[in-house]
């Protein structure tokens, strides 16, 4: 007998349901964050080794600065002004990011960012914008600046290797 008061969640509308369902849309965006990184290095091994990595200061200190802007006007809301994540946005720094990225190419860091981001406008932020995007993510993750900026230029992008691991 039901006297008003109790609450029949045999229907999966519990408050246990909601967190079921982000955690269930968490794992699902990882998944598919998974596969693209399994894909792009499945089709990069087809293409010549890289020439640089980011170790080799591949980015301006000023692409930095302008990403660092961008990155606050267009994804923070959800990455987090500390770049942690939150929900279904992954973590953009620290050992979250390595695990993602590291072995991959600034190429496929720039076409993620440019294509599916963000999440609620892809495509709309400009090459550039993305570019310096990618820089400040770089810059976030320790990796060293330099003279050159990164340009939209797809051969030299895949020519450079995203990894903390110094050449042999």
């Amino acid at each position: 007998m039901n006297s008003g008061t109790d609450r029949d969640y045999s229907k999966g509308k519990g408050p246990g349901s909601i967190l079921r369902g982000l955690v269930v849309l968490a794992i699902g965006l990882a998944s598919i964050v998974a596969a693209y990184a399994g894909a792009t290095k499945a089709a990069r091994a087809d293409d010549a080794k890289p020439t640089k990595t980011t170790l080799d200061g591949v980015f301006t200190e000023d692409q930095a600065k302008r990403g660092k802007n961008q990155y606050s006007q267009s994804c923070a809301s959800c990455h987090m002004d500390d770049l942690s994540g939150s929900g279904q946005a992954l973590p953009l720094a620290g050992d979250a990011f390595m695990q993602v990225w590291e072995g991959q190419t600034v190429d496929d860091l720039f076409e993620l960012i440019q294509n599916t981001m963000p999440q609620d406008k892809p495509g709309t932020l400009t090459p550039e914008a993305s570019l310096d995007i990618a820089a400040y993510l770089l810059q976030y993750n320790q990796f060293p600046s330099g003279k050159e900026e990164l340009k939209n230029d797809p051969s030299v992008l895949k020519g450079i290797l995203i990894t903390k691991k110094a050449a042999h």
